[in-house]
């Protein structure tokens, strides 16, 4: 295991996260952590405009020059006086630890770069070929000679990370992965914090929610189909005891069956032998739902997970717009809408196009619905310019309201465009259109995919507007009309998700409900005799946002050309939904257990210990399927997996658990005796030292997690992504960990283009060195007949006559010729190596590479 190589890449982003604290603070001042936890993807963002400039001249240069400038605009920070929070920056750090070295530890006992079972052949040649090239955009290893025509943001952003520590993409590969998956969950845990603190309540608690929902949970697959089992493996455990835990088993079987079995025939598990990790990703027919977890487990380096950092970042300063309002200047309002959220929106388009919408989505729904309306916070007027008092006064102020901020959010999406126009028009790929009313869902798919927080959001948007709407005949009329709306569209997801954005847009604008924001938020909940209840605050906006992309998905879709129907939009979209719904669902969490008044509804001692006790089986459910994917991922499921020595009779899964809870312990109770001993006003010294302590006991968690495991069933970890190679097809791994190591540049290669999801195509993949033509999503980027093409000229190359082999040689300037089994298996009657200019560049027993002498082309005689 490169532990060393680990320790160097957590030093680098907590180096550069330290760096961009300054910045992050001065452009968010009123968040809780004055943004400690987004600073990192705010740092990487400036960073990564910069190369997307300058790196059209060269890509080192414009590294240098963007960490020199993410230096000089925090400089300027902390000379206007917007210092580095010391205590923030460390709980921000820990969180990213913990996050990271959990992630590495997970890739290091499963870390191939393997074609099957998601696009890390595409992920792992779009980081080599960012690595390999010198200028943007990169060349495409399976389009030779050729920029991509692909989101390539979040792999060169790797890339600048790779040649910042100078990491090779085999082994940068985990590393960036799980700088992602840190970034995103200390960015779940600052903003949903903040969100809570704004309206009075723990940071702290809301924080931890939120990082569970988007690092942890999971959809309700995995409890419906095997929380029977496990209730009757706990029953077979207690023996005699095991009464109440069977009749549990039998009534949650009962009710699991009433949504299973799907459309896709998940019926009800007998053993937790029958689990697979894929299954919960495929909930609704047709179509992928993706979870946080799925995708880290499954390892993909891939655009939909890269952007969420970025997009809760734009939250966050979106956040800061809501939180500030008119208290805020006027000329930093428009700096922060019209200057930050556009940059940041750019990234997002680079990174993962399918993202780039909801930046402007967000930006229209916190001017709709912040307290101050745009009319104030953008254009600083107190009325509007044509005044009128008349009975539609207030209808026609919410349709200004909405009209500017839509205004608002398409200047900010056109700004956005303008500044990643370069990849619009020249890489980005055409689609086919806008695709109307495709395959509905079904009532049984959304309440497995989104049951979770369609709980937490009905019970939070109830309690506030039962007092509102205090007639219970009135609930029972507009119950009634909902269900024959959504009965007479057939559109489930209308009654499920249409009444969270109604209702959750109303409480956000109605007057009766305002009190002004309660004084900064301690952990301590928000009394319960306050003079009136805080109202509901930016986790609104986010519900409605996920509500509104969820229900969006139900009428239209993106005809991508990679697969018919919405699966692809669905799969992009319902990432989205769920970052912006586990954010919103911390900060619900946290205000139903906390907040209890008269004036709402579930209020009361017992709703907060029926909330309390919803909390902890709400997430026992919810981690299941993490219970059950770790286990068998870490070879621990077996019951048989143990320890050498004294330790064999303790299964390992024991062992493992009981290192993690004790360094635990450890941990908790030394932080408290260090906040002790350090007064607080040695603030730096204190927060450093708690910092100190706290990536102390998490890296001998990490090392000690990783060698249980490693002694229990021989992981023999590694975060090397190409390791895989040398088990599993030895045939070829000396020619492709040559081409890694010993090629130096981009020079073309010709070679078998392969299919998708299989073991072909690997040398151009897996290296980044390109080929004429790769895998078959080619022909969806620059159309059917161009691939085909140049699929054909391949097999020309290797079986052709002589004249048009060297023709197509120098066409394509090919350098170098890949054979090897695919080649030899799909062209048995390949002559190429008999041209003159066609010479052995270097043999294995089931591998030769060629070279090509390019200027002997012209005077070969066959």
């Amino acid at each position: 295991m490169e532990y060393a190589l680990v320790a160097l890449w957590l030093v680098t982003y907590l180096l550069l996260l330290y760096l961009g604290q300054p910045l992050a603070a001065a452009l968010l001042p009123d968040l809780e952590d004055r943004g400690a936890t987004v600073a990192l993807p705010l740092g990487l963002a400036v960073v990564w405009l910069v190369v997307f400039v300058l790196g059209r001249v060269s890509i080192q240069l414009g590294l240098w020059v963007g960490l020199l400038a993410l230096a000089g605009l925090s400089a300027v920070a902390v000379y206007r006086g917007f210092e580095v929070d010391h205590d923030a920056y460390a709980r921000a750090a820990l969180v990213f630890a913990i996050a990271f070295l959990f992630l590495v530890a997970v890739r290091a006992v499963d870390p191939a770069a393997s074609p099957v079972a998601g696009e890390k052949f595409l992920d792992m040649s779009l980081l080599q070929s960012s690595l390999r090239g010198t200028t943007i955009p990169p060349e495409d290893a399976w389009f030779a000679g050729e920029t991509v025509r692909y989101y390539y943001g979040g792999h060169l952003l790797a890339s600048l990370l790779a040649r910042l520590t100078g990491t090779s993409g085999r082994l940068a590969y985990n590393l960036a992965l799980s700088g992602y998956c840190a970034m995103l969950v200390t960015a779940a845990y600052g903003l949903a914090g903040s969100i809570a603190a704004h309206r009075g309540f723990s940071y702290r608690r809301a924080g931890i929610a939120a990082a569970f929902f988007v690092g942890f949970a999971s959809n309700l697959l995995t409890p419906l189909r095997f929380g029977g089992a496990v209730l009757e493996a706990v029953a077979a455990w207690a023996g005699p005891l095991g009464v109440f835990p069977s009749v549990l088993a039998a009534v949650w079987n009962w009710f699991a069956g009433l949504l299973l079995p799907l459309p896709r025939d998940y019926g009800i598990a007998t053993s937790t032998s029958e689990f697979s990790y894929w299954p919960a990703s495929r909930v609704l027919e047709g179509a992928i739902t993706e979870f946080p977890l799925f995708a880290w487990l499954n390892g993909d380096l891939h655009a939909h997970m890269m952007s969420t950092p970025f997009l809760l970042a734009v939250a966050a300063v979106l956040f800061q717009t809501f939180a500030a309002g008119t208290d805020r200047s006027q000329s930093r309002t428009l700096v922060t809408v019209f200057g930050v959220v556009p940059a940041l929106g750019a990234t997002i388009a680079v990174v993962n196009s399918w993202s780039f919408p909801a930046v402007g989505g967000l930006t229209v729904l916190t001017l709709a619905l912040a307290p101050e309306r745009p009319m104030m916070s953008l254009l600083d007027r107190e009325r509007p310019i044509l005044n009128y008092d008349g009975p539609f006064a207030r209808p026609l102020l919410e349709a200004r309201t909405l009209a500017l901020a839509a205004v608002a959010g398409g200047v900010v999406l056109g700004l956005a465009w303008l500044l990643s126009s370069p990849y619009w028009l020249a890489v980005a790929s055409s689609t086919g259109g806008i695709g109307l009313f495709p395959d509905r869902s079904t009532l049984a798919e959304l309440l497995v995919a989104h049951g979770p927080f369609l709980l937490l959001f009905w019970l939070y948007l109830y309690r506030y507007s039962r007092p509102v709407v205090a007639s219970r005949a009135v609930l029972a009329a507009l119950a009634v009309l909902l269900l024959a709306v959504t009965v007479a569209i057939d559109v489930v997801a209308i009654g499920l998700f249409g009444p969270l954005i109604l209702v959750g847009w109303v409480l956000l604008r109605d007057e009766r409900l305002y009190t002004p924001a309660p004084p900064k938020a301690t952990d301590a909940p928000k009394p319960a005799d306050s003079d009136a209840p805080a109202r509901p605050g930016f986790e609104t906006v986010l519900l409605v946002g996920a509500a509104g992309l969820i229900v969006l998905v139900e009428f239209v879709y993106l005809q991508d050309g990679a697969v018919s129907g919405r699966f692809n939009t669905v799969f992009k979209v319902y990432a989205q939904a769920w970052l912006l719904a586990a954010v919103a669902a911390g900060v619900v969490l946290t205000r139903l257990i906390d907040q209890h008044h008269p004036a709402l509804g579930l209020s009361g001692p017992r709703w907060r210990r029926g909330f309390l006790v919803g909390a902890v089986a709400l997430a026992a459910m919810l981690s299941l399927y993490g219970g059950l994917a770790l286990s068998g991922h870490f070879g621990l499921a077996d019951s048989a997996a143990s320890l050498p020595g004294p330790l064999s009779a303790v299964p390992a899964g024991v062992v493992l658990g009981g290192l993690l809870l004790g360094l635990t312990a450890i941990g908790w109770l030394t932080l408290r005796r260090v906040s002790a001993a350090i007064p607080a006003e040695r603030g730096a010294y204190r927060a450093g030292s708690r910092l100190a302590v706290g990536l102390l006991v998490v890296s001998v968690a990490f090392v000690g997690g990783l060698a249980v495991v490693d002694a229990a069933g021989d992981a023999d970890p590694t975060v090397d992504a190409l390791a895989f190679v040398e088990s599993d097809h030895p045939e070829e791994a000396d020619a492709i960990y040559w081409l890694d190591r010993e090629v130096d540049g981009q020079p073309n290669m010709v070679s078998y283009p392969g299919q998708q999801y299989q073991w072909d195509n690997a040398p151009a993949s897996l290296t980044g060195v390109p080929t004429v033509v790769g895998k078959p999503p080619e022909s969806v980027y620059r159309g059917g007949d161009v691939y085909r093409q140049r699929v054909a000229d391949v097999e020309t190359i290797f079986t052709g006559r002589p004249a048009e082999q060297r023709r197509l040689l120098a066409e394509y300037d090919v350098e170098l010729v890949y054979v090897g089994p695919h080649e030899r298996r799909n062209y048995p009657d390949s002559t190429v190596a008999n041209l003159s200019a066609v010479t052995v560049e270097k043999q294995w027993p089931a591998v030769t590479i060629y070279r090509v002498d390019q200027g002997a082309l012209g005077n070969g005689t066959g």
